[in-house]
Protein backbone atom coordinates (compact mmCIF):
# COMPACT_ATOMS: atom_id res chain seq x y z
CA UNK A 1 0.00 0.00 0.00
CA UNK A 2 2.76 2.59 1.13
CA UNK A 3 4.00 1.88 -2.56
CA UNK A 4 1.21 2.60 -4.37
CA UNK A 5 0.47 5.98 -2.18
CA UNK A 6 4.51 6.67 -3.04
CA UNK A 7 3.93 5.88 -7.06
CA UNK A 8 0.38 7.77 -6.83
CA UNK A 9 2.13 10.66 -5.63
CA UNK A 10 5.11 10.72 -8.20
CA UNK A 11 2.60 10.28 -10.92
CA UNK A 12 0.39 13.22 -9.49
CA UNK A 13 3.72 15.52 -9.17
CA UNK A 14 5.28 14.58 -12.67
CA UNK A 15 1.64 15.95 -13.88
CA UNK A 16 1.87 18.97 -12.18
CA UNK A 17 5.22 20.00 -12.81
CA UNK A 18 4.45 18.82 -16.64
CA UNK A 19 1.65 21.32 -16.51
CA UNK A 20 3.84 23.95 -14.94
CA UNK A 21 2.05 23.85 -11.11
CA UNK A 22 5.19 23.55 -8.97
CA UNK A 23 6.82 25.37 -6.26
CA UNK A 24 8.98 27.77 -7.26
CA UNK A 25 10.51 28.47 -4.11
CA UNK A 26 13.67 27.24 -3.76
CA UNK A 27 16.74 27.45 -0.81
CA UNK A 28 19.42 27.60 -3.42
CA UNK A 29 20.96 31.51 -3.76
CA UNK A 30 22.79 29.92 -6.65
CA UNK A 31 22.44 27.67 -9.29
CA UNK A 32 25.42 26.93 -12.28
CA UNK A 33 23.94 25.57 -15.31
CA UNK A 34 25.71 23.80 -17.90
CA UNK A 35 25.35 23.71 -21.44
CA UNK A 36 27.10 22.03 -24.39
CA UNK A 37 25.75 22.40 -28.14
CA UNK A 38 23.02 24.45 -29.47
CA UNK A 39 20.90 22.83 -33.19
CA UNK A 40 18.05 23.30 -35.16
CA UNK A 41 16.43 20.23 -33.98
CA UNK A 42 17.83 18.73 -31.08
CA UNK A 43 19.37 15.44 -32.82
CA UNK A 44 20.09 13.15 -29.78
CA UNK A 45 21.69 10.96 -32.59
CA UNK A 46 25.20 10.90 -31.74
CA UNK A 47 25.04 12.57 -27.98
CA UNK A 48 22.58 13.74 -25.31
CA UNK A 49 24.06 17.25 -24.90
CA UNK A 50 22.86 19.69 -28.20
CA UNK A 51 19.26 21.24 -27.15
CA UNK A 52 17.75 22.96 -30.22
CA UNK A 53 17.88 26.98 -30.75
CA UNK A 54 14.04 27.15 -30.54
CA UNK A 55 14.03 25.37 -27.14
CA UNK A 56 17.11 26.96 -25.77
CA UNK A 57 15.40 30.63 -26.64
CA UNK A 58 12.37 29.06 -24.39
CA UNK A 59 14.69 27.89 -21.91
CA UNK A 60 16.30 31.49 -21.51
CA UNK A 61 12.51 33.19 -21.62
CA UNK A 62 11.74 31.56 -19.21
CA UNK A 63 14.92 32.18 -17.12
CA UNK A 64 14.59 35.41 -17.57
CA UNK A 65 10.92 35.03 -16.21
CA UNK A 66 11.70 33.23 -13.01
CA UNK A 67 15.51 33.30 -12.29
CA UNK A 68 17.74 36.30 -12.02
CA UNK A 69 20.61 35.49 -14.63
CA UNK A 70 23.90 36.72 -13.31
CA UNK A 71 26.57 38.37 -15.48
CA UNK A 72 30.15 36.67 -14.69
CA UNK A 73 30.98 40.30 -12.79
CA UNK A 74 27.74 39.67 -10.73
CA UNK A 75 29.23 36.15 -9.70
CA UNK A 76 32.71 37.32 -9.14
CA UNK A 77 31.20 40.12 -6.98
CA UNK A 78 28.04 38.42 -5.14
CA UNK A 79 25.70 40.68 -6.93
CA UNK A 80 23.12 38.45 -6.24
CA UNK A 81 18.83 38.80 -6.61
CA UNK A 82 17.81 38.17 -2.65
CA UNK A 83 13.83 37.38 -3.80
CA UNK A 84 14.72 34.89 -7.06
CA UNK A 85 17.00 32.11 -7.43
CA UNK A 86 20.09 33.18 -8.66
CA UNK A 87 21.81 31.26 -11.96
CA UNK A 88 24.62 31.70 -13.72
CA UNK A 89 25.20 30.01 -17.64
CA UNK A 90 27.76 28.21 -18.84
CA UNK A 91 28.99 26.74 -22.12
CA UNK A 92 31.83 23.78 -22.36
CA UNK A 93 33.86 22.91 -25.29
CA UNK A 94 33.64 26.15 -27.76
CA UNK A 95 31.29 24.65 -30.37
CA UNK A 96 30.69 27.10 -33.64
CA UNK A 97 26.86 26.51 -32.67
CA UNK A 98 27.60 28.24 -30.10
CA UNK A 99 28.52 31.74 -31.85
CA UNK A 100 26.06 30.84 -34.37
CA UNK A 101 22.80 29.50 -32.33
CA UNK A 102 22.88 30.53 -28.69
CA UNK A 103 25.05 34.09 -28.79
CA UNK A 104 21.97 35.52 -31.12
CA UNK A 105 18.99 34.39 -28.24
CA UNK A 106 21.83 35.36 -25.34
CA UNK A 107 21.79 39.09 -26.93
CA UNK A 108 18.32 39.28 -27.90
CA UNK A 109 17.32 38.15 -24.11
CA UNK A 110 20.35 40.43 -22.66
CA UNK A 111 21.13 37.29 -21.05
CA UNK A 112 25.09 36.90 -19.90
CA UNK A 113 26.98 33.18 -20.23
CA UNK A 114 30.51 31.92 -20.03
CA UNK A 115 31.51 30.11 -23.07
CA UNK A 116 34.56 27.44 -22.09
CA UNK A 117 36.52 27.24 -25.15
CA UNK A 118 39.78 24.60 -25.72
CA UNK A 119 42.87 25.29 -27.85
CA UNK A 120 42.19 22.43 -30.68
CA UNK A 121 41.20 24.96 -33.55
CA UNK A 122 45.09 25.47 -33.69
CA UNK A 123 46.04 21.77 -34.57
CA UNK A 124 45.21 20.21 -38.55
CA UNK A 125 41.96 17.96 -37.06
CA UNK A 126 39.79 20.84 -36.12
CA UNK A 127 37.41 18.55 -33.80
CA UNK A 128 37.18 17.06 -30.49
CA UNK A 129 38.13 13.54 -30.12
CA UNK A 130 34.78 12.59 -28.53
CA UNK A 131 32.74 14.30 -30.81
CA UNK A 132 34.71 12.31 -33.44
CA UNK A 133 34.25 9.00 -31.91
CA UNK A 134 30.90 9.80 -31.15
CA UNK A 135 29.47 10.24 -35.15
CA UNK A 136 32.13 7.08 -36.02
CA UNK A 137 30.62 5.18 -33.56
CA UNK A 138 27.48 5.36 -34.94
CA UNK A 139 27.65 4.76 -38.57
CA UNK A 140 31.34 2.71 -38.88
CA UNK A 141 30.63 -1.25 -39.40
CA UNK A 142 30.38 -3.59 -36.46
CA UNK A 143 34.04 -5.15 -35.50
CA UNK A 144 35.71 -2.12 -36.92
CA UNK A 145 39.19 -1.43 -35.05
CA UNK A 146 41.33 1.17 -33.63
CA UNK A 147 44.59 0.59 -32.33
CA UNK A 148 46.17 2.88 -29.63
CA UNK A 149 49.55 1.92 -28.20
CA UNK A 150 49.45 -1.15 -28.78
CA UNK A 151 46.26 -2.04 -27.84
CA UNK A 152 43.50 -2.84 -29.54
CA UNK A 153 39.47 -1.67 -29.28
CA UNK A 154 36.37 -3.27 -31.46
CA UNK A 155 33.45 -1.69 -32.22
CA UNK A 156 30.83 -3.67 -30.38
CA UNK A 157 27.14 -1.87 -30.40
CA UNK A 158 28.64 1.34 -31.18
CA UNK A 159 30.99 1.24 -28.44
CA UNK A 160 34.91 0.76 -29.21
CA UNK A 161 35.68 -1.16 -26.36
CA UNK A 162 39.18 -4.19 -25.66
CA UNK A 163 38.05 -7.25 -25.27
CA UNK A 164 40.99 -8.06 -23.00
CA UNK A 165 40.56 -5.40 -20.54
CA UNK A 166 36.94 -4.46 -20.72
CA UNK A 167 38.24 -0.69 -21.06
CA UNK A 168 36.15 1.21 -23.40
CA UNK A 169 38.15 3.38 -25.54
CA UNK A 170 35.90 6.51 -24.45
CA UNK A 171 37.20 5.28 -20.85
CA UNK A 172 41.37 4.61 -21.89
CA UNK A 173 41.57 8.02 -23.15
CA UNK A 174 39.98 9.87 -20.04
CA UNK A 175 42.19 7.97 -18.17
CA UNK A 176 45.24 8.89 -20.08
CA UNK A 177 48.15 10.53 -18.37
CA UNK A 178 49.87 11.43 -21.65
CA UNK A 179 50.09 15.49 -21.90
CA UNK A 180 50.02 17.21 -25.40
CA UNK A 181 47.88 16.74 -27.97
CA UNK A 182 49.57 13.05 -30.10
CA UNK A 183 47.55 10.36 -28.74
CA UNK A 184 44.36 12.15 -29.61
CA UNK A 185 45.90 13.18 -32.81
CA UNK A 186 46.54 9.64 -33.74
CA UNK A 187 42.98 8.93 -32.77
CA UNK A 188 41.21 11.59 -34.71
CA UNK A 189 43.24 10.50 -37.47
CA UNK A 190 42.32 6.79 -37.48
CA UNK A 191 38.36 7.62 -36.70
CA UNK A 192 38.22 10.01 -39.74
CA UNK A 193 39.91 7.72 -41.89
CA UNK A 194 36.89 5.11 -40.95
CA UNK A 195 34.33 7.31 -41.58
CA UNK A 196 35.65 11.46 -42.31
CA UNK A 197 32.60 13.40 -40.43
CA UNK A 198 33.72 16.93 -42.25
CA UNK A 199 32.31 15.76 -45.67
CA UNK A 200 28.69 15.21 -44.67
CA UNK A 201 27.75 18.90 -44.25
CA UNK A 202 24.92 18.24 -42.17
CA UNK A 203 27.07 17.04 -38.94
CA UNK A 204 28.47 20.33 -38.85
CA UNK A 205 27.04 21.40 -35.68
CA UNK A 206 27.90 18.26 -33.84
CA UNK A 207 31.68 19.18 -34.73
CA UNK A 208 32.58 22.21 -35.56
CA UNK A 209 34.50 24.19 -33.13
CA UNK A 210 34.72 27.93 -33.19
CA UNK A 211 37.51 30.12 -35.13
CA UNK A 212 39.60 32.69 -33.87
CA UNK A 213 37.45 35.16 -35.66
CA UNK A 214 34.71 34.06 -34.34
CA UNK A 215 36.08 33.46 -30.66
CA UNK A 216 37.37 37.29 -31.47
CA UNK A 217 33.67 38.36 -31.84
CA UNK A 218 31.97 36.16 -29.11
CA UNK A 219 34.15 38.07 -27.12
CA UNK A 220 33.16 40.95 -27.88
CA UNK A 221 29.67 40.63 -27.23
CA UNK A 222 28.85 42.58 -23.69
CA UNK A 223 27.06 38.87 -23.04
CA UNK A 224 29.96 36.85 -23.05
CA UNK A 225 32.66 35.96 -20.75
CA UNK A 226 35.57 33.77 -22.43
CA UNK A 227 36.77 31.23 -20.13
CA UNK A 228 39.38 28.03 -20.89
CA UNK A 229 38.78 24.86 -21.52
CA UNK A 230 41.63 23.10 -21.67
CA UNK A 231 43.93 23.14 -24.66
CA UNK A 232 44.08 19.82 -26.10
CA UNK A 233 40.67 18.97 -23.84
CA UNK A 234 42.56 16.97 -21.66
CA UNK A 235 41.27 15.33 -18.60
CA UNK A 236 43.38 17.34 -16.35
CA UNK A 237 43.09 15.38 -13.31
CA UNK A 238 44.64 12.72 -15.07
CA UNK A 239 47.89 14.33 -15.64
CA UNK A 240 50.55 15.05 -13.51
CA UNK A 241 50.15 18.19 -11.67
CA UNK A 242 52.97 20.58 -13.73
CA UNK A 243 51.54 19.26 -16.90
CA UNK A 244 47.72 20.13 -16.32
CA UNK A 245 48.96 23.93 -15.41
CA UNK A 246 51.12 24.65 -18.19
CA UNK A 247 48.00 22.98 -20.52
CA UNK A 248 45.62 25.48 -18.89
CA UNK A 249 48.35 28.51 -18.97
CA UNK A 250 48.55 27.69 -22.90
CA UNK A 251 45.19 28.09 -22.89
CA UNK A 252 44.85 31.16 -20.80
CA UNK A 253 47.63 32.55 -23.46
CA UNK A 254 46.02 31.73 -26.45
CA UNK A 255 42.26 33.29 -25.50
CA UNK A 256 43.90 35.99 -24.18
CA UNK A 257 45.77 36.92 -27.80
CA UNK A 258 42.39 36.02 -29.46
CA UNK A 259 40.29 38.32 -27.08
CA UNK A 260 42.74 40.82 -25.49
CA UNK A 261 40.91 40.51 -22.43
CA UNK A 262 41.84 38.63 -19.66
CA UNK A 263 41.03 34.83 -19.22
CA UNK A 264 40.80 34.43 -15.98
CA UNK A 265 38.65 30.82 -15.69
CA UNK A 266 38.15 27.29 -16.36
CA UNK A 267 35.54 24.66 -17.02
CA UNK A 268 37.49 21.38 -16.26
CA UNK A 269 36.75 19.01 -19.40
CA UNK A 270 34.67 16.13 -18.14
CA UNK A 271 34.85 17.82 -15.10
CA UNK A 272 38.16 16.18 -14.28
CA UNK A 273 40.49 17.98 -11.59
CA UNK A 274 42.30 17.23 -8.73
CA UNK A 275 42.55 19.79 -5.10
CA UNK A 276 46.38 20.16 -6.22
CA UNK A 277 45.20 21.86 -9.38
CA UNK A 278 43.18 23.80 -7.65
CA UNK A 279 45.48 25.38 -5.68
CA UNK A 280 48.21 25.62 -8.45
CA UNK A 281 45.62 27.06 -11.03
CA UNK A 282 44.77 29.84 -7.89
CA UNK A 283 48.22 30.73 -7.83
CA UNK A 284 48.24 31.05 -11.44
CA UNK A 285 46.20 33.60 -11.96
CA UNK A 286 42.86 31.07 -12.80
CA UNK A 287 40.30 33.08 -10.16
CA UNK A 288 37.11 31.27 -10.85
CA UNK A 289 37.32 27.26 -11.62
CA UNK A 290 34.57 25.17 -12.38
CA UNK A 291 33.67 21.28 -11.94
CA UNK A 292 30.99 19.29 -12.41
CA UNK A 293 30.39 17.21 -8.82
CA UNK A 294 32.44 17.43 -6.50
CA UNK A 295 35.09 14.49 -6.48
CA UNK A 296 37.24 14.45 -3.40
CA UNK A 297 34.89 15.72 -0.60
CA UNK A 298 35.70 19.26 -1.21
CA UNK A 299 32.49 21.02 -1.52
CA UNK A 300 32.30 24.83 0.49
CA UNK A 301 36.83 24.03 0.81
CA UNK A 302 37.63 26.42 -1.59
CA UNK A 303 35.63 29.77 -2.59
CA UNK A 304 36.98 30.07 -6.00
CA UNK A 305 35.77 26.09 -7.14
CA UNK A 306 32.26 25.88 -7.84
CA UNK A 307 29.81 22.83 -8.93
CA UNK A 308 27.57 22.98 -11.56
CA UNK A 309 24.78 20.97 -13.19
CA UNK A 310 24.10 19.94 -16.27
CA UNK A 311 21.24 20.34 -18.72
CA UNK A 312 20.62 17.93 -21.04
CA UNK A 313 17.09 16.75 -23.40
CA UNK A 314 16.73 13.21 -21.80
CA UNK A 315 15.80 15.99 -18.85
CA UNK A 316 12.07 16.19 -20.02
CA UNK A 317 10.25 18.93 -21.26
CA UNK A 318 10.88 22.91 -20.05
CA UNK A 319 9.04 22.60 -17.04
CA UNK A 320 10.19 19.61 -15.49
CA UNK A 321 13.67 21.38 -16.31
CA UNK A 322 12.75 24.55 -14.30
CA UNK A 323 11.49 22.59 -11.53
CA UNK A 324 15.07 20.33 -11.50
CA UNK A 325 16.81 23.62 -11.51
CA UNK A 326 14.87 25.08 -8.67
CA UNK A 327 14.93 21.72 -6.35
CA UNK A 328 18.09 20.32 -7.40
Amino acid sequence: MKRKIATLRKVITNNLVDNGVFSKKSGKKLVILMYHGIDKVQNTTFNERFFSVANFEQQIAAFKKHFHILTYSDFVNGNYSKSKTNVLLTFDDGYANNYKYALPVLEKYDAHALFFITGIGTVDKKILWADALDIVSHYAKEHTKVELNGQGFYLNNRVFINPDTNTTLTKYIQDSSKRGYAEKEELVAQLLNIYDVSRNNGFDDYWQLMTDEEIRKTAQSKNITIGSHGFYHNDLGALANEDAVNEVLQSKQYLEGITQKEVSSIGFPDGSYTEALNESLSKAGIKQQFVVNYRYGDANKRSDTHDRFGLYPSMGNNNRLLYKILHV
